[in-house]
């Protein structure tokens, strides 16, 4: 726990700095955690991947992870789809030169790991462009749910939630944290304004993300379990990867971008 402490404090003091910095800045740090969580992935599956592959796969995250606008300065006038496309193409294509090393569940895989996790955090940084407080918000979110579901389901949690998946994370649990969330953020809006659709739904914003960003817990657990590692990564001592700290995160940023573009009431 002690460990797991320390290491929260050292990472939202770096990580902190970037969210109230926005634009570029914060960009491009989330672009470098999006790299890492790639790499996560292809460890998880056993690819060897530094080489042509990593590279190649960082170009195809890149061209969906980065906005136009942060982008563009990198890659020029650069068309981010078709950079992505080729990118594709060329991991498909190392198939047939390094079929004994990758093939083409290998290179599925990562094209799928760009998209995965280029969106979720593409809409993170989304979400910081509408402003700081409306981040900040999303993050609540997250952040109380987690610490919800965990202390009201180690003392009221009876009934399993995904029993096969992830065994120690039960209904009460689930509930509470939504609970939580709800609290939490009910209190922020009251001294702080969300640029969102209608703001007098964020009560059920609240509630959706809260549920969202479970899910993205379960939907790491999942492939964790299919590929028999416990963590993500080591870069967090005491949490895992990237993508342990950042699985209720993709899931969150998509569904508060869904809710901004297509549900807001």
């Amino acid at each position: 726990m002690k460990q797991r402490v320390i290491t929260a404090i050292i990472g939202i003091s770096i990580y902190l700095p970037f969210v109230i910095l926005g634009g570029k800045w914060f960009s491009y740090c989330i672009m470098l955690l999006g790299a890492v969580a790639l790499y996560e992935m292809a460890e998880m599956k056993k690819i060897d991947y530094l080489n042509e592959i990593g590279i190649i796969s960082t170009l195809a995250l890149a061209s969906v992870l980065l906005p136009e606008k942060y982008f563009g300065p990198i890659f020029s006038e650069a068309d981010p789809l078709m950079i992505f496309y080729l990118a594709g193409m060329l991991l498909l294509i190392l198939t047939v030169y390094n079929y004994q090393r990758f093939n083409f569940v290998d290179a599925s895989t990562l094209i799928f790991a760009s998209l995965y996790i280029g969106f979720g955090f593409r809409y993170l940084i989304m979400i910081r462009d509408l402003g700081l407080t409306t981040i900040l918000y999303v993050l609540l979110v997250i952040w109380s749910t987690d610490t919800g579901a965990y202390l009201i389901g180690r003392k009221f949690g009876k009934n399993k939630l995904a029993p096969r998946i992830s065994p120690n994370k039960t209904v009460e649990g689930a509930l509470g944290g939504i609970a939580t969330a709800f609290v939490v953020a009910s209190i922020y809006s009251l001294f702080f304004t969300v640029e969102i659709k209608n703001p007098q739904y964020l009560g059920f914003l609240t509630i959706l993300i809260s549920i969202a960003g479970q899910f993205g817990d379960l939907v790491e657990s999942a492939y964790k379990r299919d590929f028999g590692v416990k963590d993500s990564g080591k870069l967090l001592p005491g949490h895992g990867g990237v993508l342990d700290r950042f699985d209720s995160t993709i899931f969150a940023s998509i569904m508060f971008v869904v809710w901004n573009n297509f549900l807001g009431i």
